[in-house]
């Protein structure tokens, strides 16, 4: 009887072995496992940067089609778009797309242009009506995006969390480019 009670007390717990063997098991589960978190992150800032880019898009062809239905053909200066107040109003070029928020053209017949880094920042601040991803000409000013005029009446709007992500407008013809690949 005596020796049936000391093997169940043997029994009743765990070797040293087993206990190395799930260590070693849970380790290679972490090491497994944590490229798929990391994944998982990137995937988040992809989906971040191409909602914004879609949204982005949205407003610009909304902008477009209220400049079709007001003006129809050629520039437009100080074009109220999204709502009554001077924070909604927009600068169209010729082809009916927004160039700034702020006006420059002087005369009848100048096409407001998309020519700088602020005008990439007023068109970005006038689409989202305020309630914008955060936008800057300075990546040390801890904004959303960093915005950058490219020569040629373009910007990139390029995503802080991972600057391999990026948005492009081309005021010329309204195409907005999302650029989510994170390597």
């Amino acid at each position: 009887m005596n020796s049936h009670r000391s093997r169940n007390s043997k029994a009743a717990g765990f070797t040293l072995i087993e206990l190395v063997v799930v260590i070693i098991i849970l380790g290679i589960l972490a090491v497994v496992a944590m490229p798929k978190f990391i994944n998982i992150s990137e995937d988040a800032h992809v989906s971040t940067v191409k909602g914004t880019g879609g949204a982005f898009k949205s407003g610009i062809n909304l902008a477009h089609s209220v400049w079709a239905v007001r003006v129809g053909s050629g520039p437009a200066d100080d074009l109220p778009t999204f709502g009554d107040n001077e924070s909604g109003e927009m600068d169209f070029n010729d082809n009916g797309w927004p160039a700034q928020h702020w006006g420059t053209a002087d005369s009848e017949g100048d096409s407001p242009q998309l020519d700088n880094t602020d005008d990439c920042i007023s068109v970005w601040q006038t689409i989202f009506a305020g309630d914008e991803p955060t936008v800057s000409n300075d990546i040390s000013n801890e904004t959303d995006y960093v915005a950058v005029y490219n020569s040629d009446n373009s910007c990139t709007y390029t995503y802080s969390a991972n600057t391999n992500l990026s948005i492009t407008y081309d005021s010329l013809d309204g195409s907005v480019t999302i650029d989510a690949d994170p390597t």
